[in-house]
């Protein structure tokens, strides 16, 4: 069979805009500049350590997709959770949902412009923590939603793990009138790699001003591991201790 180029072309373009994961829905072709200090994600699947995922991300998004009248929410999946004892299936875990996200003056890269907020959740960011003993890189999914004002979730919804485990974000999207998202990326972070994995990343000029609320939490890193608590996350495990992250 004979492609001519430019469909070949228009193929591996489509190929080449997709910033999700093969087989996650909803996929999403518009790229979400996700920025951890020093280190952008440069390309989605790119490969960071645990030590640079640590704290939240920056974020940014194309000034012709993003408008100051509106606020955005911006939301990271682990699709990668070990199965619970008795089942082959792995699980998903809401790592963040950070609300009141608005285009700021300040330029990234291209037409990029930083989002900021200054809202705290609802859902604080848990770091990156999957198992030395797990076989495989986690994938970690950020998106970008527009905000509907009728949206109220609260830090309440997700005051402990079960209401964050096996989250459906087609469904909660549904629910809550986000629609579907308007950008996306992913990275993947090794649990038996060392702090040097990612070191290939991309470097960013984001400000702090354009950070995330500094909740942060200590990643979960399984049965054997503890979840600092310190910042007001007490009771966020919720007798799942068994879950890697």
């Amino acid at each position: 069979m004979y492609f001519s180029s430019s469909v070949v072309v228009a193929i591996l373009a489509g190929i080449a805009q997709a910033q999700t994961p093969q087989g996650f829905k909803p996929e999403v072709k518009n790229k979400l500049d996700v920025m951890f200090n020093s280190t952008m994600v440069s390309k989605p699947g790119q490969l960071l350590s645990k030590a640079e995922t640590a704290s939240a991300p920056q974020i940014a998004a194309s000034s012709s997709m993003v408008d100051s009248s509106k606020s955005y929410v911006f939301v990271m999946l682990d699709l990668d959770v070990p199965a619970a004892q008795g089942n082959a299936t792995r699980r998903v875990l809401l790592h963040a949902m950070e609300t009141g996200f608005k285009p700021t003056s300040q330029k990234i890269a291209g037409n990029a412009v930083l989002l900021a907020s200054t809202e705290k959740g609802p859902a604080s960011y848990i770091p990156p923590g999957p198992p030395a003993t797990d076989t495989i890189p986690h994938r970690y999914v950020q998106m970008l939603f527009e905000q509907p004002q009728t949206l109220a979730v609260q830090a309440s919804d997700f005051a402990n793990m079960q209401a964050r485990i096996n989250f459906d974000i087609t469904s909660f999207a549904e629910k809550n009138k986000l629609g579907e998202p308007m950008a996306a990326n992913f990275f993947t972070v090794d649990g038996k790699a060392t702090a040097a994995g990612g070191k290939g990343g991309a470097k960013g000029t984001a400000s702090a001003s354009g950070a995330m609320p500094s909740r942060t939490a200590a990643p979960f890193t399984g049965a054997a591991g503890q979840l600092d608590v310190s910042y007001g996350l007490a009771g966020l495990l919720g007798g799942l201790a068994l879950v890697a992250v």
